[in-house]
């Protein structure tokens, strides 16, 4: 039944993903229901309307969570493959496309045959495959062209203010200097990864990079809670590992250090050794990139954000936050 859903959700244009689940949310919700019934004036047995549920509830749901079903009419059973009082003759002899309609004739009658307790089963995956389809496509970006330093930060505060275990952090301190580079070319590439990998895994050095002719001379590590003296250790043995000579702790938290006199005093005794560590405030140094760029590299970076989010496997979830934080500004 998987790979039907996912047909059903990923082509089944702007009608038949609503059809799907609305036939089997009625069933879900009232087993009495006749999973094969679209409307109440049906004369089969059980018959309900759930053209109005769609509406009322299947619509809107589908708004709020990033508008997985396509199509803009927001009465989707009105629309001519769903304007039918059952499935049945009719409604197949006229069906444009009659293999979309026998896959969700199939669900709705397999889901009638079985019963309730299959139909919150079916409910559960469909749900489960609308998401797999949300979280494997890019979102539209919705930010403006150009930016003051001001609404800038405000945005990136707001959406660093939820802890993330560092994804969030990652995600933006890559843009930020992405943008950077951009603006800049001289400054370097600027490289990050998966958000769901270690440093260690990939042999890398931190978790934004940045490289001078495919070398990597800057290493960046994100931390969104307090900095302790292991992490230092860990990551200045990863940047002797790579022979990386410049390491940055990007902290989101307080205190920023839980030993800033031990950290500081190794971080003073590892340059003497090759290694030049800093630790900076996350907010103080995302501010200070920003100030030299223009307004609309700023935008650029809110761009970029988006883009990140993408790219480094960041759960739906910070997709959905920034989103949101975009139509705001």
């Amino acid at each position: 039944m998987g790979p039907i859903i996912e047909t059903l959700i990923t082509k089944g244009g702007s009608t038949y993903p609503y059809v799907l689940l609305g036939q089997v949310l009625g069933k879900a919700s009232d087993g009495s229901l006749n999973a094969l019934c679209l409307q109440d004036s049906s004369t089969l047995p059980g018959a309900r309307d759930v053209r109005m549920l769609v509406k009322n509830v299947v619509v809107p749901w589908n708004q709020a969570v990033g508008k997985p079903f396509p199509g803009t009419n927001p009465d989707p059973y009105v629309n001519n493959p769903a304007r039918y009082k059952n499935f049945g003759d009719e409604m197949a002899s006229k069906a444009g496309n009659r293999q979309l309609y026998k896959l969700v004739f199939n669900v709705a009658q397999h889901v009638q045959d079985n019963g309730q307790s299959e139909a919150v089963r079916l409910l559960r995956l469909i749900l489960i495959e609308t998401r797999y389809f949300l979280e494997e496509n890019k979102r539209e970006y919705f930010g403006p062209s150009r930016a003051s330093l001001d609404d800038v930060t405000k945005v990136l505060g707001e959406f660093l203010k939820e802890r993330s275990n560092g994804v969030r952090l990652q995600v933006v301190c890559y843009a930020v200097l992405k943008a950077f580079a951009e603006a800049f070319p001289d400054f370097g590439e600027i490289k990050s990864y998966s958000t769901n990998s270690s440093d260690a895994a990939g042999k890398r050095a931190g978790d934004v990079e940045r490289l001078i002719n495919s070398k990597v001379d800057f290493a960046i590590e994100v931390k969104d809670r307090t900095l302790t003296l292991s992490d230092v250790e860990s990551s200045i043995l990863k940047s002797r590992i790579a022979n990386v000579h410049n390491l940055l702790f990007i902290v989101q938290a307080t205190p920023q250090m839980d030993d800033p006199d031990t950290i500081l005093k190794r971080a003073s005794h590892e340059f003497t050794r090759g290694i030049d560590v800093n630790v900076s405030e996350a907010m103080t140094f995302f501010t200070t990139v920003l100030i030299l760029l223009s307004p609309e590299q700023r935008a650029a970076l809110l761009r970029v954000v988006h883009e990140a989010l993408h790219e480094l496997g960041a759960q739906y979830k910070h997709v959905c936050r920034w989103i949101d934080l975009m139509k705001s500004i």
